[in-house]
């Protein structure tokens, strides 16, 4: 697969370390991407462009405290934050993969983030969830937003809905995040803990 900033296994990453130096970020332990020269750096992913950041959580999560209209990746707060495409078999849509949106796992109480630039995680196992075919049939469509935490040694954990679709799509989302596996984020040259906000599509072909 061709084009700045894909790799040939169908990831791409955007965002990330808000330095103006900044010209690769890591794709596992192997892989780097060239950014091209017109970037200047990676951005940071900055949903609502606020300028007064929570304080840092103590615990998981709690979405339903985030202000109406906000987007999830509120609760990564001030941290840097980074953005990975990755292209699936496309079971459950006809239009696009899976987007994941991750930042590394830091909670008051602690030890804190280390300096440097963090390598991304690749995925090694993907899980498609299930989309029934009488529910396509019916057009129930939409994008399931997952929370989850990936960790230092690949599995996913924690994960909780942030944004249903359907009880059962939202179930089958779930089901199949906690299956994946992915060659873990480093930070140099150790493994580290994520917490990432991931956005699964259903949506079926749309026939004229």
């Amino acid at each position: 697969m061709g084009g700045a900033g894909k790799s040939d296994i169908g990831i791409s990453i955007s965002g990330g370390s808000p330095k103006p130096d900044a010209h690769s970020a890591g794709l596992g332990a192997a892989l780097k991407l060239s950014l091209p020269k017109t970037q200047t750096g990676l951005k940071r992913f900055d949903p609502n462009g606020a300028t007064d950041d929570p304080p840092e959580r103590t615990g998981p999560p709690n979405f339903s405290a985030l202000p109406p209209g906000a987007k999830p990746e509120q609760v990564f707060t001030s941290r840097r934050v980074y953005s990975m495409n990755i292209n699936m078999p496309n079971l459950t849509s006809a239009t696009g993969s899976w987007i994941i949106h991750f930042s590394e796992l830091h909670l008051t109480g602690t030890v804190g983030q280390r300096p440097g630039e963090l390598n991304a995680p690749m995925a090694l196992r993907k899980v498609d969830p299930k989309y029934p075919q009488d529910m396509v049939q019916d057009h129930v469509e939409g994008e399931v937003i997952l929370y989850g935490v990936i960790r230092q040694n690949g599995a996913v954990d924690s994960i909780q809905l942030v944004r249903g679709v359907d009880p059962e799509l939202d179930a089958n989302a779930i089901e199949a995040f906690a299956q994946w596996k992915f060659q873990p984020a480093t930070k140099e040259g150790q493994p580290v803990d994520l917490e990432a906000i991931v956005y699964i599509p259903f949506r079926g072909r749309q026939w004229h």
